[in-house]
């Protein structure tokens, strides 16, 4: 058969003009998740042996599974911490690419199923990838390092579709065997791997469910064309994993009804009404993208109360329940173009079914749009390729004045990632009211010297958002640079110190880095600012069942006591903090390396010895429980124990030889010793700045 080369040529040309138009944005920076999330890559020094890198990959605490594929593609980027974010930002490119690669295999696959000749398929799989893989909606996907995760629970699911797929074609033309074994192993690995790189990966049973009602299956004849073997078999490769994870959004149900807002400003059903509006405006980008650079901050939606407030939520609501069964009903259709619309409808609505419905994750990111949209342009493609004769040449330039008018946009955006301050400006003008926005400008002008600026836009943000800790925190480094505070600061701040969510990642880490500026060089707000916080947190009834914002809040404390000279104080306020549930190993060390640095090496000593290592009471097999036992085979803390012990039993016999006036020993000569690791989960941040928590 003879093989035309021009399908192939122009997916190579559409490749390398993908590659082209994310160049600019690979100078970027890092961003808000990726520093809460990538510094444990040097808790334990440069990565040189197997225990180090096992450590790291699952070290990850973003979600349940700890996503422990992400973080092991990281490895392929850099062995130690800090690095540049370029090479990663690189890397993320490549992997966007071999997801076009992946998605044209499965809509080559979809097209042939559906009917069409070997050529046409060709072109609908090069078509239909090709708006996907340029599209602008993905910038803030690629060139957001973290979001790797997203990318790779993708790439997963594409291939682990493509196999099921193809398998089934094999399995229609009488090759069994082959069949089986491909549609096996793309939805048993495929889930597997997919859901190790982020959770919503689980969705891929799910989603070739689908692809079995709307393409292979239509007409509910399976039994007669495909055996009983087959009926088998899609029972437990993909009834049984579909029907386990509807289990358990079932289980997870009743918190829609529950009232309570888990840490976050809305409930859970006040985010399922509002998500009804953000899943159009996700529709309206995808088929309609703007001149606007979207971006990261989305913290100025307007919630969802109730189906009438406000008004349009009834209208968003109606409006995608008659999508969804459009979609059903489209099943049904005898055109094959008409079930593959149905069919794309369907696979973005599952697609969404994690990250954009009642669980209390953040409201809105674009890149929760990167998997479900994997067929959204395959019906559209077909229509285009199916309407292009030798007499009839417009659905071709159709597709290419489509293809080149997202190059186009993809470009501009991703030539702004490339410019972090120009992306500040940006972001700011576009989200006048996004707390997060104005505060992320605000950090660039505090660092370019532009004080004034700083605080226009912060005192302004202050006055609209008077309870929002990330306004209140930034306002407050600016006015520790510039020594002076506007009034009201001090009042707002032990304000939300007694009543702001503490337990929260970000409002945590932004109040500890204020406190911790305060212990360093901040006396604007008065002598004893800080300590007068940290007791007015301590109260905070929101840190009662978070023994990690307790903990935080003791050991700022006992540093506060150590700066005025309250050592007995400050060792109590650390073996409380210790004896809280869930302390990593390395904090007791850390704490007692703490002590040792005030000088007071008799209390770390006793520190050590008050409280005993909590490595050695691991006994669960999470993630974390893993790690842990990584950790403690490859000998890391026990060595770091005895390191710490050693040099603490020199100085003060350094310190005894002193007071006695007698020339002390010389220490014994030996190795740089390991760096002491808390390994404590860190959210969001850059510098001044905290934005979004790495939920799915």
């Amino acid at each position: 058969m003879r093989i035309d080369w021009k399908p192939f040529a122009t997916g190579v040309v559409l490749l390398v003009l993908a590659y082209a138009v994310y160049w600019p944005g690979l100078s970027g920076a890092f961003l808000f998740d990726d520093f809460g999330n990538l510094p444990p890559m040097g808790d334990y020094g440069p990565i040189q042996h197997a225990w180090q890198a096992w450590a790291w990959i699952t070290s990850g605490f973003s979600g349940p599974t700890g996503r422990p594929i992400s973080l092991a593609s990281f490895l392929l980027d850099t062995h130690s911490w800090p690095a540049p974010p370029e090479v990663f930002k690189d890397t993320n490119v490549l992997i966007h690419l071999l997801n076009g690669l992946l998605l044209a295999g499965l809509l080559h696959a979809l097209a042939r199923a559906f009917g069409l000749d070997r050529q046409r398929a060709l072109w609908v799989a090069v078509l239909g990838a090709g708006l996907w893989l340029l599209h602008p909606l993905w910038v803030s996907t690629t060139l957001y390092v973290i979001q790797r995760m997203a990318m790779l629970a993708a790439l997963f699911v594409f291939a682990g579709l493509w196999a099921f797929v193809q398998g089934r074609l094999w399995l229609r033309a009488g090759k069994p065997v082959r069949g089986y074994v491909a549609m096996s192993a793309g939805l048993a690995l495929g889930t597997l791997l997919a859901t190790f790189s982020k959770e919503n990966g689980a969705l891929l049973p799910l989603l070739a469910w689908l692809i079995e009602a709307f393409v292979f299956n239509a007409d509910g004849r399976a039994l007669d064309r495909d055996g009983r073997w087959f009926l088998w078999w899609r029972r437990v490769f993909v009834l049984l994993p579909s029907a386990a994870l509807l289990a358990y959004l079932a289980y997870q149900l009743p918190i829609l009804f529950s009232g309570q807002n888990f840490g976050r400003d809305f409930t859970p059903a006040e985010r399922l009404l509002t998500e009804t509006r953000i899943v159009w405006d996700y529709l309206r980008e995808l088929w309609l993208p703007g001149l606007h650079d979207g971006g990261l901050f989305n913290d100025d939606i307007p919630l969802s109360t109730s189906l009438f407030h406000p008004w349009i939520t009834l209208f968003a609501a109606l409006g995608l329940l008659g999508l969804m069964a459009l979609a059903a009903l489209l099943r049904f259709a005898r055109n094959p173009l008409a079930r593959a619309v149905g069919l794309a409808l369907a696979f973005y609505f599952v697609g969404q079914l994690l990250e954009s419905s009642f669980i209390p994750l953040e409201l809105m990111f674009e890149h929760r749009n990167y998997l479900p949209a994997g067929l959204m342009f395959f019906p559209l493609a077909m229509w285009l390729v199916n309407r292009t004769t030798a007499q009839q040449r417009w659905p071709m330039w159709t597709a290419v004045v489509l293809l080149s008018l997202l190059a186009l946009l993809t470009a501009k955006r991703a030539d702004l990632w490339g410019k972090p301050f120009a992306q500040a400006l940006a972001w700011a003008h576009e989200h006048p009211h996004s707390a997060r926005a104005q505060s992320y400008l605000a950090n660039f002008w505090e660092k370019t010297g532009n004080y004034p600026e700083a605080e226009r836009l912060l005192d302004a943000a202050f006055a609209e958002h008077p309870n929002d800790l990330l306004v209140l925190a930034n306002r407050a480094f600016v006015a520790c640079d510039m020594g002076s505070a506007p009034a009201g600061l001090s009042a707002a701040l032990l304000k939300l110190a007694g009543s702001g969510d503490l337990a929260l990642n970000v409002t945590g880490y932004q109040f500890d880095t204020f406190l911790g500026r305060l212990q360093e060089d901040c006396s604007v707000f008065g002598a004893g600012f800080g300590m007068k916080l940290v007791t007015v947190a301590l109260t905070n009834p929101h840190i009662a069942n978070s023994p990690e914002a307790q903990r935080s809040l003791l050991s700022r404390q006992a540093q506060f006591y150590l700066a005025e000279n309250q050592p007995q104080a400050a060792f109590d306020d650390f073996v409380r903090a210790l004896k809280l549930p869930d302390t990593e190993p390395g904090a007791r060390l850390l704490f007692a390396a703490t002590l040792a640095s005030a000088h007071h090496q008799a209390l770390a000593l006793k520190l050590l010895d008050t409280v005993p290592a909590p490595w050695q009471n691991i006994r669960g097999w999470s993630m974390a429980d893993i790690h842990r036992r990584i950790v403690w085979d490859a000998g890391f803390y026990q060595e770091s124990d005895a390191h710490l012990r050693k040099v603490l039993t020199e100085e003060l016999a350094q310190k005894a030889a002193a007071a006695a006036h007698v020339p002390a020993p010389e220490p014994a000569p030996e190795t740089a010793p390991k760096p002491v690791s808390t390994h404590l989960p860190t959210p969001s941040s850059n510098g001044a700045v905290a934005a979004s928590s790495a939920a799915p």
